[in-house]
């Protein structure tokens, strides 16, 4: 199986593709609901991605991502 990375790399191709195409200009109102609905499912499943992954972060105390810049930590002394 591929890297995760290396498959959404392939998606964003992809994506990229079919609206560097303009593949939906010329198709019927139907055929948009489906493109509509495939990209909502698309969607869809890149939140739970993004979900997954940041739940799968280990837990980290409280204010340990904030960093001061050289400027404020200055003037705090």
């Amino acid at each position: 199986m591929d890297h995760p990375v290396d498959v959404l790399d392939q998606v964003v191709s992809d994506l990229d593709a079919v609206v560097r195409a303009g593949s939906v200009s010329g198709v019927s109102d139907a055929e948009k609901l489906d493109v509509l609905r495939a990209a909502g499912d698309v969607v869809r499943r890149a939140e739970a991605l993004i979900v997954e992954t940041v739940a799968s972060v280990p837990a980290r105390p409280a204010g340990s991502g904030i960093r001061r810049s050289a400027d404020s930590s200055a003037a705090a002394a």
